[in-house]
């Protein structure tokens, strides 16, 4: 999510702005056990202290989006996909996001685009 985004999650529901890299912001919550809940834009997960979160190993976790098509990847002339989580089998949430990344891996790779995800693209687990 955006910053001004995770600062409203934030104010309701008393955690903290994390910004996880390439604009993108997660809110935390530390409980009073070492955990910790974690809020993005597409998942809500509970991890069982900062190494599980370091290492993305949650102990639970909600999906708010899980259709594909909801998501945008990165294809190359090449028929080559780039995900933003392939652990996940998820693309970028927005088109913005995935262009901006499409411009970055193209300096490396030649000619990329954002197109929508599509299940073929999904990375099975």
């Amino acid at each position: 999510m955006d910053e001004k985004a995770a600062n409203k999650l934030a104010a309701a529901v008393g955690g903290e702005v994390w910004q996880s890299g390439g604009g993108i912001h997660v809110v935390t919550i530390r409980r009073p056990d070492g955990s910790l809940v974690v809020f993005s834009e597409d998942l809500v997960a509970e991890y069982d202290d900062d190494e599980a979160f370091e290492n993305s190993k949650p102990s639970a976790s909600i999906l708010l989006r899980d259709d594909p098509s909801e998501y945008w990847v990165v294809e190359s002339e090449g028929g080559d996909v780039w995900l933003q989580d392939p652990d996940h089998g998820r693309g970028w949430a927005t088109q913005e996001d995935a262009e901006q990344e499409a411009r970055g891996i193209q300096s490396r790779v030649g000619r990329c685009w954002a197109r929508r995800q599509r299940p073929s693209d999904t990375v099975p687990d």
